[in-house]
């Protein structure tokens, strides 16, 4: 397995989803999360980083289906992996 760091932007009320869709998805273990920090003036938007576990393959598929489901304005994105 593979550590990968992933880092949510968008609504509030959509991180906690995010994360745990991607927390259930087959082949992805979640390993921690920092706090959401808030993003921009209005107080809307947050920045969440998850790190998870998982092949590329499972990983791939995990933030496709995620990705769907997401506003515009909104991102999941893969930031880095540790394969050591």
């Amino acid at each position: 397995m593979t550590t990968h760091r992933i880092t949510y932007h968008g609504p509030v009320a959509l991180a906690l989803p995010t994360a745990t869709a991607l927390a259930d998805a087959a082949g992805v273990e979640l390993t921690s999360s920092e706090a959401p920090r808030r993003r921009g003036r209005d107080g809307d938007d947050v920045v969440l980083a998850l790190t998870v576990e998982a092949s590329s393959e499972a990983l791939a598929a995990a933030l496709a289906q995620v990705r769907e489901g997401l506003p515009a304005g909104a991102a999941v994105t893969l930031d880095k992996a540790d394969t050591s």
